[in-house]
C-alpha cells in the first residue's frame, strides 16, 4: 500500500501529459479541451469557491443535522450544479451562435454595399454625365434618358428575418441604406415605364434629378454603413459609437448626409 501510495502522484502525472499530448496534437481532443477548461473556468471554479465558502461557514449547523438529510441535501445540490451547468452552456452556445450571425451577416452587408457603391456614384465623372444628360433633355424634348434596372439588395432580403442580431451602433445606418436604394430600385422602375416618356420635358428632368439625387444620397449612406461596420469589426461597441459621437458633432457631416 505504502510503494502503490508513493507511485500514485507518478502515475498521476504520466496522465496528465499524455492528455496534455493528445489535446495539442488531436484536432477533436483540443476541441474536447476546450469544452472541460470553459467548464473548469466558468462553472467549476466559481461553484466550488461558492458552495466552499458557504458549507465552511454553515459547518456547525450541518454537523447537527440527520445523516440521511445531509445526504439529500448534497444530492439536491449535485442536481442543482448538474441544472445551473446545463443552463449557463446553452446561454454560452446561443451567445456564440448570435456573435457568428452578426460576424456573417456583417462580412455579406459590408461586401454587398462595398460592391454596389462604385455604381452608385463617381465623384466628377458622375457629375459630368449627369449635366450633360440634364441638358440634352432640356434641349431635345423627344429624348427620353434609359434608366437601368438596378437590385443591390439581395444579401439585405436574405438576413431581413434576423436584422435583429445587429447591433444598434449599425442597424440604424445599414436600414437606412437598404431602404433608400429600394426606393431608388423604386424610382428607376417609374421612369422605365410609358407614363415617363409622357411627360412634359420639366417633369422628366425634375424626376431623373430626384433619380440621381437618390442615387448620391444612396452613396453617401453606404459609405456611412461601411464605416460603422468597420469600425465594429475592429473595435467593438466602443469604436463604432465614436464613429456616431463624431458624425453628430460635426455639422457638415450631417449637411452632406441629409443632401
Amino acid at each position: 500500500m505504502t510503494q502503490s501510495a508513493s507511485l500514485f502522484p507518478w502515475f498521476l502525472l504520466a496522465g496528465a501529459l499524455v492528455c496534455a499530448a493528445v489535446l495539442a496534437l488531436w484536432k477533436e481532443a483540443r476541441t474536447a479541451g476546450l469544452i472541460i477548461a470553459q467548464f473548469f473556468l466558468t462553472i467549476g471554479l466559481p461553484v466550488v469557491v461558492v458552495l466552499g465558502g458557504l458549507t465552511w461557514i454553515s459547518l456547525p449547523f450541518l454537523r447537527g443535522l440527520d445523516t440521511g438529510i445531509q445526504q439529500a441535501m448534497i444530492a439536491g445540490l449535485v442536481i442543482a450544479v448538474g441544472w445551473l451547468t446545463t443552463a449557463i452552456f446553452a446561454e454560452l452556445a446561443k451567445a456564440r451562435s448570435r456573435a457568428e450571425r452578426l460576424r456573417d451577416y456583417h462580412k455579406a452587408i459590408y461586401a454587398e454595399i462595398g460592391n454596389t457603391l462604385e455604381s452608385l456614384w463617381e465623384s466628377g465623372e458622375t457629375d459630368t454625365y449627369v449635366n450633360q444628360i440634364i441638358a440634352r433633355m432640356e434641349e431635345d424634348e423627344t429624348y427620353v434618358p434609359f434608366i437601368p434596372r438596378e437590385h443591390h439588395d439581395h444579401v439585405y432580403d436574405a438576413v431581413i428575418r434576423e436584422i435583429d442580431v445587429l447591433p444598434r451602433q449599425t442597424i440604424d445606418a445599414i436600414v437606412a441604406y437598404y431602404s433608400l436604394i429600394k426606393s431608388v430600385s423604386a424610382l428607376a422602375e417609374d421612369m422605365r415605364g410609358d407614363t415617363f416618356k409622357t411627360l412634359a420635358t420639366d417633369r422628366r428632368v425634375a424626376m431623373y434629378s430626384d433619380y440621381v439625387g437618390m442615387r448620391k444620397q444612396s452613396f453617401l449612406f453606404g459609405k456611412y454603413a461601411l464605416r460603422l461596420i468597420k469600425a465594429y469589426s475592429d473595435g467593438g461597441v466602443a469604436a463604432a459609437q465614436r464613429v456616431i459621437n463624431n458624425r453628430d458633432a460635426d455639422p457638415s457631416a450631417k449637411s452632406r448626409g441629409s443632401a
